[in-house]
Protein backbone atom coordinates (compact mmCIF):
# COMPACT_ATOMS: atom_id res chain seq x y z
CA UNK A 1 0.00 0.00 0.00
CA UNK A 2 1.28 3.56 -1.02
CA UNK A 3 1.88 5.81 2.17
CA UNK A 4 0.72 9.56 1.38
CA UNK A 5 2.25 12.39 3.00
CA UNK A 6 1.64 15.97 3.02
CA UNK A 7 3.94 19.17 4.26
CA UNK A 8 2.88 22.61 5.18
CA UNK A 9 5.32 25.51 3.70
CA UNK A 10 6.28 28.41 5.39
CA UNK A 11 9.26 31.20 5.69
CA UNK A 12 11.12 31.54 8.60
CA UNK A 13 11.82 34.60 9.84
CA UNK A 14 15.27 35.05 7.61
CA UNK A 15 12.24 34.71 4.55
CA UNK A 16 13.65 31.07 4.07
CA UNK A 17 11.53 28.50 3.04
CA UNK A 18 10.01 25.66 5.60
CA UNK A 19 8.81 22.27 5.32
CA UNK A 20 7.00 20.93 8.59
CA UNK A 21 5.33 17.17 8.27
CA UNK A 22 1.74 17.34 8.97
CA UNK A 23 0.87 13.93 10.79
CA UNK A 24 -1.75 11.30 9.70
CA UNK A 25 -5.32 11.07 11.39
CA UNK A 26 -6.76 8.01 13.06
CA UNK A 27 -8.84 6.16 10.43
CA UNK A 28 -11.57 5.10 13.22
CA UNK A 29 -12.20 8.57 13.56
CA UNK A 30 -12.39 9.55 10.15
CA UNK A 31 -14.36 6.67 8.90
CA UNK A 32 -17.20 7.45 11.17
CA UNK A 33 -17.43 10.66 9.51
CA UNK A 34 -16.65 9.99 5.88
CA UNK A 35 -20.16 8.59 4.25
CA UNK A 36 -21.72 11.24 5.78
CA UNK A 37 -19.02 14.13 4.12
CA UNK A 38 -19.66 12.68 0.69
CA UNK A 39 -23.28 12.82 0.75
CA UNK A 40 -23.14 16.09 1.82
CA UNK A 41 -20.38 17.19 -0.58
CA UNK A 42 -20.59 14.44 -3.55
CA UNK A 43 -17.89 16.47 -5.55
CA UNK A 44 -15.64 15.35 -3.19
CA UNK A 45 -16.21 11.69 -5.25
CA UNK A 46 -16.21 12.92 -8.52
CA UNK A 47 -17.01 16.83 -9.84
CA UNK A 48 -20.28 17.31 -10.72
CA UNK A 49 -21.93 14.04 -9.32
CA UNK A 50 -25.80 13.77 -7.99
CA UNK A 51 -26.12 11.74 -5.92
CA UNK A 52 -29.58 9.78 -6.00
CA UNK A 53 -29.50 6.92 -3.75
CA UNK A 54 -28.31 5.45 -0.62
CA UNK A 55 -28.20 2.52 1.24
CA UNK A 56 -30.56 1.24 -1.55
CA UNK A 57 -31.60 -2.21 -1.50
CA UNK A 58 -30.73 -4.49 -4.38
CA UNK A 59 -30.48 -8.31 -4.98
CA UNK A 60 -27.25 -8.52 -2.72
CA UNK A 61 -27.79 -6.65 -0.15
CA UNK A 62 -27.53 -2.21 0.42
CA UNK A 63 -26.04 -0.34 -2.13
CA UNK A 64 -23.76 2.39 -0.41
CA UNK A 65 -24.50 5.07 -2.81
CA UNK A 66 -26.22 5.39 -6.14
CA UNK A 67 -24.85 8.68 -8.27
CA UNK A 68 -25.51 10.07 -11.86
CA UNK A 69 -21.76 11.42 -12.74
CA UNK A 70 -21.35 15.21 -14.61
CA UNK A 71 -22.05 13.29 -18.25
CA UNK A 72 -25.00 11.27 -16.80
CA UNK A 73 -23.57 7.99 -16.35
CA UNK A 74 -24.69 5.91 -13.51
CA UNK A 75 -22.66 4.93 -10.84
CA UNK A 76 -22.33 2.38 -8.28
CA UNK A 77 -20.10 3.69 -5.12
CA UNK A 78 -18.86 0.60 -2.46
CA UNK A 79 -17.50 2.45 0.36
CA UNK A 80 -15.16 1.00 2.92
CA UNK A 81 -14.38 1.87 6.39
CA UNK A 82 -10.68 1.08 6.29
CA UNK A 83 -9.39 -0.31 3.25
CA UNK A 84 -11.43 -2.17 0.16
CA UNK A 85 -10.35 -5.59 -0.12
CA UNK A 86 -11.02 -8.06 -2.62
CA UNK A 87 -14.60 -9.01 -1.19
CA UNK A 88 -15.49 -5.26 -2.22
CA UNK A 89 -14.55 -5.93 -5.66
CA UNK A 90 -17.39 -8.68 -5.65
CA UNK A 91 -19.95 -6.52 -4.51
CA UNK A 92 -19.73 -4.00 -6.23
CA UNK A 93 -19.71 -6.10 -9.55
CA UNK A 94 -22.61 -7.55 -7.85
CA UNK A 95 -24.61 -4.25 -7.62
CA UNK A 96 -23.94 -2.75 -10.54
CA UNK A 97 -24.69 -6.54 -12.49
CA UNK A 98 -28.07 -6.33 -10.49
CA UNK A 99 -28.68 -2.69 -11.80
CA UNK A 100 -27.63 -3.30 -15.28
CA UNK A 101 -29.79 -6.37 -15.78
CA UNK A 102 -32.86 -3.89 -14.58
CA UNK A 103 -35.59 -3.21 -17.32
CA UNK A 104 -35.51 0.43 -18.00
CA UNK A 105 -39.00 0.91 -15.88
CA UNK A 106 -37.94 -1.19 -13.76
CA UNK A 107 -34.38 0.62 -13.22
CA UNK A 108 -36.63 4.15 -13.01
CA UNK A 109 -38.62 2.65 -10.58
CA UNK A 110 -36.30 1.41 -8.50
CA UNK A 111 -34.40 5.05 -8.03
CA UNK A 112 -37.22 6.29 -7.80
CA UNK A 113 -38.91 4.67 -4.71
CA UNK A 114 -35.70 4.34 -2.82
CA UNK A 115 -34.62 8.02 -3.25
CA UNK A 116 -35.00 10.37 -0.72
CA UNK A 117 -33.18 8.77 2.16
CA UNK A 118 -30.11 9.33 4.33
CA UNK A 119 -30.22 12.92 3.22
CA UNK A 120 -30.32 12.12 -0.45
CA UNK A 121 -32.61 14.30 -2.33
CA UNK A 122 -36.19 12.60 -2.85
CA UNK A 123 -36.72 12.06 -7.16
CA UNK A 124 -40.70 11.29 -7.48
CA UNK A 125 -40.10 10.29 -11.03
CA UNK A 126 -36.49 9.31 -12.08
CA UNK A 127 -36.98 9.92 -15.88
CA UNK A 128 -38.48 13.08 -16.06
CA UNK A 129 -35.68 14.31 -13.90
CA UNK A 130 -32.53 13.01 -15.47
CA UNK A 131 -34.49 14.50 -18.71
CA UNK A 132 -34.42 18.03 -16.67
CA UNK A 133 -30.55 17.42 -16.09
CA UNK A 134 -29.33 15.96 -19.18
CA UNK A 135 -31.05 16.77 -21.71
CA UNK A 136 -28.45 16.22 -24.84
CA UNK A 137 -28.17 12.60 -23.22
CA UNK A 138 -31.62 11.60 -22.19
CA UNK A 139 -31.33 8.07 -21.89
CA UNK A 140 -27.77 7.55 -20.85
CA UNK A 141 -28.51 5.83 -17.53
CA UNK A 142 -29.38 3.21 -19.71
CA UNK A 143 -26.75 0.35 -19.86
CA UNK A 144 -23.73 -0.80 -18.02
CA UNK A 145 -23.35 1.20 -14.76
CA UNK A 146 -19.85 2.65 -13.90
CA UNK A 147 -18.62 1.36 -10.76
CA UNK A 148 -15.97 2.67 -7.80
CA UNK A 149 -14.75 1.65 -4.88
CA UNK A 150 -14.06 4.33 -2.07
CA UNK A 151 -11.89 3.85 0.74
CA UNK A 152 -8.75 4.97 3.07
CA UNK A 153 -6.01 3.12 0.80
CA UNK A 154 -6.13 0.09 -1.06
CA UNK A 155 -4.16 -2.49 -0.68
CA UNK A 156 -1.86 -4.54 -3.36
CA UNK A 157 -3.86 -7.26 -4.19
CA UNK A 158 -6.87 -5.04 -4.60
CA UNK A 159 -5.23 -2.85 -7.22
CA UNK A 160 -3.85 -5.68 -9.01
CA UNK A 161 -7.70 -6.61 -9.42
CA UNK A 162 -8.89 -3.77 -10.51
CA UNK A 163 -5.93 -3.29 -13.04
CA UNK A 164 -7.21 -6.85 -14.21
CA UNK A 165 -10.89 -5.87 -14.76
CA UNK A 166 -9.45 -2.23 -16.65
CA UNK A 167 -7.89 -3.95 -18.69
CA UNK A 168 -10.85 -6.06 -19.98
CA UNK A 169 -12.96 -3.27 -20.59
CA UNK A 170 -14.92 -2.85 -17.25
CA UNK A 171 -15.54 0.42 -15.80
CA UNK A 172 -14.12 0.34 -12.53
CA UNK A 173 -12.27 2.68 -10.56
CA UNK A 174 -10.38 3.16 -7.03
CA UNK A 175 -11.15 6.34 -5.05
CA UNK A 176 -8.71 6.31 -1.81
CA UNK A 177 -8.97 9.09 0.76
CA UNK A 178 -6.29 10.08 3.19
CA UNK A 179 -7.08 11.89 6.82
CA UNK A 180 -4.40 14.49 8.27
CA UNK A 181 -4.65 16.78 11.15
CA UNK A 182 -2.63 19.59 12.52
CA UNK A 183 -3.99 21.15 15.22
CA UNK A 184 -7.64 21.44 15.31
CA UNK A 185 -7.81 21.74 11.37
CA UNK A 186 -8.19 18.09 9.61
CA UNK A 187 -7.28 17.34 5.94
CA UNK A 188 -8.73 15.37 3.50
CA UNK A 189 -6.55 14.05 0.25
CA UNK A 190 -8.18 12.15 -2.29
CA UNK A 191 -6.17 10.08 -4.83
CA UNK A 192 -7.75 8.28 -8.05
CA UNK A 193 -5.76 5.01 -7.95
CA UNK A 194 -7.23 2.76 -10.48
CA UNK A 195 -9.44 4.85 -13.71
CA UNK A 196 -11.66 3.55 -16.55
CA UNK A 197 -10.89 5.08 -19.72
CA UNK A 198 -13.36 8.26 -20.55
CA UNK A 199 -16.75 7.17 -22.20
CA UNK A 200 -17.28 8.43 -25.18
CA UNK A 201 -19.79 11.12 -24.84
CA UNK A 202 -24.20 10.61 -25.69
CA UNK A 203 -25.75 7.44 -24.97
CA UNK A 204 -29.08 5.74 -26.38
CA UNK A 205 -31.34 8.75 -27.69
CA UNK A 206 -35.22 6.94 -27.12
CA UNK A 207 -37.17 9.50 -27.45
CA UNK A 208 -36.92 12.15 -30.56
CA UNK A 209 -37.55 16.00 -29.58
CA UNK A 210 -40.19 15.32 -31.79
CA UNK A 211 -42.28 12.65 -29.54
CA UNK A 212 -41.18 14.50 -26.54
CA UNK A 213 -43.28 17.80 -27.42
CA UNK A 214 -46.13 15.63 -28.47
CA UNK A 215 -45.70 14.16 -25.01
CA UNK A 216 -45.56 17.06 -23.18
CA UNK A 217 -48.31 18.67 -24.71
CA UNK A 218 -50.60 15.51 -23.68
CA UNK A 219 -49.52 16.41 -20.43
CA UNK A 220 -50.42 20.10 -20.27
CA UNK A 221 -53.39 19.15 -21.66
CA UNK A 222 -54.62 16.40 -18.86
CA UNK A 223 -53.12 18.73 -15.88
CA UNK A 224 -54.42 22.11 -17.41
CA UNK A 225 -50.97 24.01 -17.78
CA UNK A 226 -50.53 24.47 -21.15
CA UNK A 227 -51.01 28.25 -21.41
CA UNK A 228 -48.76 28.83 -18.51
CA UNK A 229 -46.15 26.32 -19.51
CA UNK A 230 -46.01 28.46 -22.82
CA UNK A 231 -46.32 31.83 -21.36
CA UNK A 232 -43.04 30.65 -18.65
CA UNK A 233 -41.01 28.91 -21.07
CA UNK A 234 -41.27 31.89 -23.89
CA UNK A 235 -39.93 34.24 -21.13
CA UNK A 236 -36.59 31.62 -20.29
CA UNK A 237 -36.61 31.12 -24.36
CA UNK A 238 -36.07 34.33 -24.90
CA UNK A 239 -34.37 35.50 -22.07
CA UNK A 240 -31.36 33.41 -21.47
CA UNK A 241 -31.07 32.39 -25.20
CA UNK A 242 -29.61 29.28 -24.38
CA UNK A 243 -30.72 25.53 -25.72
CA UNK A 244 -34.17 24.61 -24.87
CA UNK A 245 -34.67 20.75 -24.56
CA UNK A 246 -38.54 19.77 -24.13
CA UNK A 247 -38.47 16.47 -21.89
CA UNK A 248 -41.89 14.55 -21.66
CA UNK A 249 -42.58 16.46 -18.56
CA UNK A 250 -41.18 19.93 -19.18
CA UNK A 251 -38.41 21.84 -20.66
CA UNK A 252 -35.00 22.63 -19.66
CA UNK A 253 -32.50 24.89 -20.27
CA UNK A 254 -28.96 25.13 -20.91
CA UNK A 255 -25.93 27.20 -21.20
CA UNK A 256 -22.40 25.92 -23.03
CA UNK A 257 -19.58 25.45 -20.16
CA UNK A 258 -16.64 23.86 -20.55
CA UNK A 259 -15.76 20.79 -18.67
CA UNK A 260 -13.04 19.71 -16.16
CA UNK A 261 -11.29 18.63 -19.22
CA UNK A 262 -11.78 21.57 -21.11
CA UNK A 263 -14.04 20.51 -23.49
CA UNK A 264 -17.44 22.56 -24.69
CA UNK A 265 -20.90 20.91 -22.99
CA UNK A 266 -24.36 22.15 -22.07
CA UNK A 267 -24.95 22.61 -18.92
CA UNK A 268 -28.92 23.16 -17.47
CA UNK A 269 -29.71 26.22 -15.68
CA UNK A 270 -33.45 26.65 -15.05
CA UNK A 271 -35.76 23.66 -15.59
CA UNK A 272 -39.63 23.58 -15.69
CA UNK A 273 -41.60 20.81 -15.08
CA UNK A 274 -45.15 19.61 -14.57
CA UNK A 275 -46.80 16.56 -12.63
CA UNK A 276 -50.19 14.47 -13.28
CA UNK A 277 -50.14 14.89 -9.16
CA UNK A 278 -50.36 18.65 -9.25
CA UNK A 279 -52.70 20.27 -11.48
CA UNK A 280 -52.57 23.40 -13.23
CA UNK A 281 -49.40 24.19 -11.44
CA UNK A 282 -45.55 24.38 -13.01
CA UNK A 283 -42.44 23.62 -10.88
CA UNK A 284 -39.59 26.58 -11.62
CA UNK A 285 -36.58 25.27 -11.22
CA UNK A 286 -33.45 27.30 -10.63
CA UNK A 287 -30.08 24.87 -10.53
CA UNK A 288 -27.47 25.28 -8.52
CA UNK A 289 -25.32 26.81 -11.01
CA UNK A 290 -27.53 29.47 -11.86
CA UNK A 291 -27.78 30.18 -8.02
CA UNK A 292 -23.78 30.48 -7.97
CA UNK A 293 -24.00 33.35 -11.39
CA UNK A 294 -26.60 35.12 -10.12
CA UNK A 295 -25.96 34.99 -6.28
CA UNK A 296 -26.56 39.10 -5.46
CA UNK A 297 -29.89 39.20 -7.28
CA UNK A 298 -30.86 35.86 -5.65
CA UNK A 299 -30.21 37.23 -2.37
CA UNK A 300 -32.41 40.02 -3.15
CA UNK A 301 -35.29 37.98 -4.41
CA UNK A 302 -35.45 35.86 -0.79
CA UNK A 303 -34.98 38.66 1.16
CA UNK A 304 -38.68 40.15 -0.36
CA UNK A 305 -40.39 36.73 -0.74
CA UNK A 306 -38.21 34.16 1.05
CA UNK A 307 -41.60 32.18 2.27
CA UNK A 308 -41.93 31.66 -1.62
CA UNK A 309 -39.39 29.69 -2.79
CA UNK A 310 -37.92 26.12 -1.21
CA UNK A 311 -34.25 24.91 -1.29
CA UNK A 312 -33.35 21.30 -1.87
CA UNK A 313 -29.84 20.18 -2.57
CA UNK A 314 -28.34 23.22 -3.70
CA UNK A 315 -31.38 23.68 -6.22
CA UNK A 316 -34.27 26.78 -5.61
CA UNK A 317 -37.52 25.61 -6.58
CA UNK A 318 -41.03 27.45 -6.96
CA UNK A 319 -44.30 26.13 -7.95
CA UNK A 320 -46.22 28.86 -9.78
CA UNK A 321 -50.12 28.54 -9.77
CA UNK A 322 -51.61 30.41 -12.23
CA UNK A 323 -50.97 33.38 -15.31
CA UNK A 324 -51.71 36.11 -13.11
CA UNK A 325 -49.10 34.47 -9.93
CA UNK A 326 -46.68 34.05 -13.25
CA UNK A 327 -47.37 37.68 -14.01
CA UNK A 328 -46.06 38.76 -10.77
CA UNK A 329 -43.37 36.54 -10.45
CA UNK A 330 -42.11 37.42 -14.42
CA UNK A 331 -41.11 41.07 -13.13
CA UNK A 332 -39.20 39.76 -9.95
CA UNK A 333 -36.83 37.40 -12.22
CA UNK A 334 -35.85 40.16 -14.67
CA UNK A 335 -32.79 41.39 -13.24
CA UNK A 336 -32.12 37.33 -11.98
CA UNK A 337 -32.18 36.62 -15.80
CA UNK A 338 -29.63 39.38 -16.04
CA UNK A 339 -27.82 38.10 -13.23
CA UNK A 340 -27.82 34.30 -14.39
CA UNK A 341 -25.98 35.23 -18.18
CA UNK A 342 -23.33 37.76 -16.42
CA UNK A 343 -22.34 35.52 -13.89
CA UNK A 344 -22.08 32.93 -16.96
CA UNK A 345 -20.14 34.91 -18.98
CA UNK A 346 -17.87 35.59 -15.94
CA UNK A 347 -17.35 31.57 -15.24
CA UNK A 348 -16.86 31.33 -19.12
CA UNK A 349 -13.98 34.23 -19.45
CA UNK A 350 -12.30 33.04 -16.32
CA UNK A 351 -12.26 29.47 -17.78
CA UNK A 352 -10.95 30.10 -21.26
CA UNK A 353 -8.04 32.52 -19.21
CA UNK A 354 -7.57 29.20 -17.42
CA UNK A 355 -7.13 26.91 -20.54
CA UNK A 356 -4.81 29.31 -21.84
CA UNK A 357 -2.56 29.45 -18.92
CA UNK A 358 -2.37 25.42 -18.90
CA UNK A 359 -1.82 25.48 -23.09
Amino acid sequence: MQEIKIWTIAEDDSGNLTAEPVDTTDHTETEKQLEDLLVKTPDLLMPGLRLVGRQTPAAGGALDLLGVSEDGNLIVFELKRGIPTRDAIAQVIDYASYLGNLETEELITHVSQRSGAGGIEKIEDFRSWYEREFPNNPDGYIGRPTMALVGLGADDRTRRMVDFLLTGGMDISIITFHAFKKGETIFLAKQIESKAPERPPGGPVRYTKTENLAALGELAERTETAKLLESMAEFFRNGLNGYEWPSRSGYSYSLVEQTEKGKPSYRVYVSLYISEAKKGKVQLVFQQRALQAAKEQFDKLLDVNPQRYTKSHGNLQIWVKSESDWGTLRAELNPVISGIIKGWQDKNREQESGTILEE
